[in-house]
């Protein structure tokens, strides 16, 4: 790790970045208080705007990445190449772990065995080390061998990571993600515990999007700026069209036995199953969360196969069983990669045009774009010193302040080190 001076840079790049990092900063500081609005908030079955920040960085990191490992092959070679990001990524795990902690302890020697020992570890691969460090460092790994080859075989992977994500979904990831039985968690002695952002397998979903973050890169070297812009929008919202059409997959899980309200709330379906059929239906739905019942489509309309837009939640759980098809972050499903990625392209698409093509720039976003590695890690200690005199049921006057000091302390911090030409490396 290195404090050294910035390279020229790419004004939209860092803007979208510095925004992502921003918005991190206040989703990652309301997020656990009561009085935030549910759109703040991280969901499992829906997609809010707190869920966009996170695919947006990674989304960022993939341009970057992409664009570093090109220009370093034609400097020192495609071996060094490989070590120098090797490296950096078991660098960003590492920092990750040192920051954010194992999440779990020993408050005993006695507690201190090899079975434990192994526990632990299968533990911290399964759910505890997965903060948005190690993710990106582990994604970064992961993508290597393809981060260099064509549009072509970049798309083909994408497409094949979704595909496995899928699989594995079906076979026990889904299971595994959510604490539920399955033979893994037997096997490796970790039944009940849940994992979040997808754990170890979600890997495979948040590598998706730091490719998709490549292939921006390509567009950008492509086009013309307008052109690029085109290309970003139309593509942004071709993938956001996808991820709402696989969603509408979660329509399928409606539970028999009660009305469920349509889209909107403009119309009520009465289900006519009752009784033992309707507890079987139920149960059905439940214990086969990755495969749909395809007969649950019979005799409704498109229209009542719509899921609710993004942004809305949809029926509790005793309506609709919980499922693969929502746009889930847990795990991440299918349709939130799509419509979360499609999100961060056609944003970007418009940072292109605001920043690169009409030359407007936000300092704040600046100074934490250029310098996000240390602004993310500044940003925990801030907001956990902060959030010790913020409770979780503060009003919203007061933990408006709170985020507000948190923030600034933050920046205030960033831009010392930027006003001195210093900015984290790893």
């Amino acid at each position: 790790m290195s404090l050294v001076a910035t390279p020229t840079r790419i004004q939209s790049l860092d803007q979208f970045r510095g925004y992502s990092v921003a918005g991190m900063f206040v989703v990652n500081f309301l997020g656990g208080l009561a009085v935030t609005h549910q759109v703040l908030k991280h969901n499992n079955t829906h997609f809010s705007y707190a869920d966009s920040i996170m695919p947006s960085f990674i989304f960022a990191c993939g341009y970057s990445y992409r664009m570093s490992f090109l220009r370093r092959l034609g400097d020192i070679g495609p071996a060094a190449t490989r070590w120098r990001f090797i490296s950096r990524s078991l660098g960003l795990i590492l920092l990750s772990l040192m920051v954010f902690g194992f999440n779990d302890e020993f408050k005993k020697w006695s507690e201190i065995s090899l079975a434990s020992g192994f526990t632990f570890i299968i533990e911290l691969l399964k759910a505890n080390m997965w903060e948005v460090l190690a993710i990106i460092g582990a994604c970064q790994i992961l993508i290597m061998p393809l981060v260099a080859k064509s549009v072509r075989v970049r798309i083909a992977g994408f497409i094949g990571l979704g595909v496995l994500h899928v699989l594995l979904s079906w076979w026990f990831n889904y299971d595994f993600v959510y604490g539920r039985p399955n033979w893994l968690d037997d096997l490796l002695g970790t039944s009940g515990k849940r994992a979040w952002d997808g754990g170890f397998f979600g890997l495979l979903a948040w590598s998706q999007m730091m490719l998709a973050g490549t292939l921006a890169y390509d567009i950008i070297q492509r086009y013309a700026s307008r052109g690029a812009v085109m290309q970003l929008g139309l593509w942004g919202i071709a993938l956001m069209l996808a991820g709402y059409g696989l969603s509408c997959l979660t329509r399928l899980y409606d539970l028999p036995g009660g009305a469920v309200e349509a889209q909107g709330g403009a119309a009520v379906q009465a289900v006519a199953a009752t009784g033992d059929e309707a507890t079987g239906a139920a149960s059905s739905l439940k214990d086969s969360p990755v495969i749909p019942d395809w007969s649950q489509a019979a005799g409704r309309s498109w229209t009542d196969l719509l899921a609710e837009p993004p942004f809305v939640p949809p029926p509790e759980a005793e309506r609709r069983a919980i499922n693969y098809w929502m746009m889930d972050k847990r795990l991440p499903t299918p349709s939130f990669v799509l419509f979360s990625t499609g999100c961060a392209m056609a944003l970007y698409g418009l940072f292109v045009l605001v920043c690169d093509i009409g030359g407007w720039t936000l300092g704040l976003f600046r100074t934490f774009g250029q310098n996000p590695l240390a602004a993310y890690v500044i940003h925990h200690f801030v907001e956990s010193a902060i959030l010790g005199v913020v409770p979780k049921d503060s009003p919203a006057a007061w933990a408006t302040l709170g985020m507000c000091v948190a923030f600034g302390i933050t920046y205030m911090f960033v831009r010392f080190l930027e006003k001195r030409g210093l900015y984290l490396r790893l």
